[in-house]
């Protein structure tokens, strides 16, 4: 974690992931469910990089899949994804 500095300011932002994340997968499933899969993959490689950031290899490899279901228009690998990134939201 001293890799971003200040201990405070690594606080501030697991909190501030904490909070976003969870809204950012529900607004990724909202997505899936319309099929909407242009806009499902931009916001599952959101979803990847805020994962990435904060070492939370879990939700960064569900994210990476969702993509590549989005890409591919694949209903059952996609709610698939969504599944796993709403677990590894809930855990947060």
């Amino acid at each position: 974690m001293s890799q971003f500095g200040d201990e405070s300011v690594v606080e501030e932002l697991y909190a501030e992931f904490a909070e976003s994340f969870p809204k950012t997968v529900e607004e990724a499933a909202a997505l899936a469910e319309a099929r909407d899969w242009e806009k499902l993959d931009r916001a599952a490689h959101a979803l990847k990089g805020n994962a990435l950031v904060m070492g939370h290899t879990e939700a960064a490899d569900a994210a990476i899949e969702l993509r590549r279901a989005a890409k591919l228009a694949d209903a059952a690998k996609t709610d698939e994804c969504v599944a796993l990134l709403r677990k590894c939201a809930a855990e947060l």
